[in-house]
């Protein structure tokens, strides 16, 4: 017997075997790491027509979350562990995807969102800016499955307000407890972050999501779920989310979703039930919803020291375990969003960067062979039901430094611009293009990354609008033919064309020359 997927509806979970036959019924906390979920139940059970039924509530609990194991003659049976399929009509949304004709977007306040006809927009949204561990005057209460947690009002009014200024918005999850408006409450926090976080890390911006423990995995399963369900109302009355990054740049874990040290197979299990439960939250509500993993330019190397190997991941073995694991355990579709930043960020001029090449073993992916990461996913291993990952560049700008290069690299970042978003067009699975960030952020490691000037007297801080601004605007417009002009010229013709359509080598690369060089 062997377990070929399992599928909730509304009133059942339905277990589909190859055979029938009598067999025993696992149900457990979803949890995962060194120690096993709690059991649910023990259930002798019999598959009939190759299919295992049970009722999808248990009480107030929602069996849509748990693993189920399946033994026959005391061996567990092979197959999938998790829901696979959420049946058409459990979610009260099942509107297609919104699909945009247009990739581009910029965070711009609301009004000049409109003026630029903004369609889709990005929003950190952090767990502990938004729950609280107990109930008081500036919270509501979130009835989930079976528990009750609690939200601050005055943070869902935020997002509430935020969400009105796009007509479509990708959340971007967070678990950060020093960071995006934190409570610093003690008691969330002991909750909600990861069990190893490394509160020695002053780098460690940001934790990883809790699948070690039950609490912390109702806490986060509870966090996503309350937001699916506000915004992916089909009415659309708080705004309309479409889909949720999880975390930001995990294969550089150690400082943007901290587990403290841990083999990059150990993370990547826990990363993907983190974005499993995820995209069953969004599926109860809205059969459209889709799930990220969020990954920076390291594809083949990794960030920092490389001998590091417990804290900084190579992107594409990340996505090679998620693809294992889900082929494993049940497939389900998660998607990719990338940050093709140039190689060096001060300096914006990609098509000089040096260590990217056009084979799946690169050690990075710029905005310079972006193109590779599509090919890469539409090999068959990576495909879900015959259908490539879909891809968001939801992280990535051009830096123009101060001093005597300023001019030169605001030009080059106005022409690099400009290459960049031909590029990204042309791919077949890329929906979102964005750039980090409208304003320069005095306080982003010295990057100027901003469309705009820092001015602290501006409203929005929005200065004076630099070079690559205009390339933004006149992309997608009648304007776009001279923008690609002036950008082409800049870079140079040859190039230019050669970057625009790059001969993909799909390989892997030759490395017989790298001693010869020192590499």
């Amino acid at each position: 017997m062997k377990v070929l997927r399992i599928e909730a509806g509304r009133d059942l979970i339905r277990l589909f075997t190859d055979s029938d036959g009598a067999a025993l019924l696992r149900e457990s906390v979803a949890t995962v790491g060194d120690k096993p979920g709690r059991t649910l139940g023990m259930t002798p059970v019999e598959a009939k027509d190759g299919v295992v039924s049970l009722p999808r509530m248990a009480g107030d609990r929602d069996r849509i979350f748990s693993r189920y194991d399946l033994f026959e003659g005391g061996k567990r049976v092979e197959g999938v562990r998790y829901v696979t399929d959420v049946a058409e009509d459990v979610p009260a949304n099942a509107a297609p995807y919104p699909q945009p004709d247009i990739i581009k977007t910029l965070g711009l306040p609301s009004e000049l969102a409109k003026k630029y006809g903004i369609r889709q927009g990005l929003m950190n949204i952090n767990l502990p800016a938004l729950m609280a561990a107990a109930p008081g005057e500036d919270t509501m209460a979130y009835p989930f499955n079976g528990r009750v947690y609690y939200v601050h009002k005055a943070a869902v009014q935020a997002i509430d307000q935020a969400m009105a200024a796009v007509p479509m918005m990708t959340m971007i999850l967070l678990n950060s407890p020093r960071l995006f408006g934190s409570t610093g409450e003690k008691a969330l926090l002991d909750a909600c972050l990861h069990p190893h976080y490394d509160w020695n890390c002053p780098n460690a911006y940001i934790s990883a999501f809790d699948m070690e423990t039950e609490e912390g995995q109702g806490y986060y399963a509870a966090f996503v779920s309350f937001l699916v369900e506000r915004y992916t109302r089909p009415d659309g009355k708080y705004g309309r989310a479409v889909g949720a990054i999880i975390s930001n740049e995990v294969n550089s874990q150690y400082i943007w979703g901290n587990a403290g040290d841990m083999p990059v197979e150990a993370y990547t299990r826990e990363y993907a039930q983190a974005l499993r439960l995820a995209w069953l939250c969004g599926q109860r509500f809205c059969r459209h919803f889709r799930v990220y993993i969020s990954l920076d330019q390291f594809w083949c190397g990794t960030n920092f020291d490389p001998s590091q190997k417990t804290r900084y991941y190579s992107g594409r073995r990340m996505l090679e375990l998620l693809a294992e694991y889900g082929r494993a355990e049940g497939d389900f579709p998660w998607n990719v969003a990338y940050h093709p930043y140039p190689e060096d960020l001060r300096w914006p001029d990609f098509w000089h960067d040096r260590a990217p090449d056009f084979t799946f073993s690169t050690p990075k992916i710029t905005f310079k062979n972006m193109e590779v990461l599509e090919a890469f996913l539409s090999q068959e291993a990576f495909l879900y039901k015959g259908a490539p990952r879909r891809v968001i560049f939801s992280e990535q700008g051009f830096n123009s430094q101060n001093g005597p290069m300023q001019a030169l690299t605001e030009r080059m970042a106005a022409a690099g611009y400009v290459l960049a978003y031909m590029k990204a067009r042309k791919m077949k699975t890329v929906d979102l293009f964005t750039h980090h960030a409208t304003v320069d952020n005095p306080h982003e490691f010295g990057l100027n990354l901003g469309m705009f000037r820092y001015d602290p007297n501006a409203p929005h801080h929005l200065g004076e609008p630099k070079p690559i601004f205009a390339s933004f605007e006149a992309m997608e417009t009648e304007r776009e033919a001279e923008a690609v002009q002036k950008a082409r010229a800049f870079i140079g013709p040859e190039l230019f064309d050669f970057l625009l359509d790059p001969p993909l080598l799909y390989g892997e690369r030759d490395t017989s020359q790298d001693d010869a060089f020192g590499n």
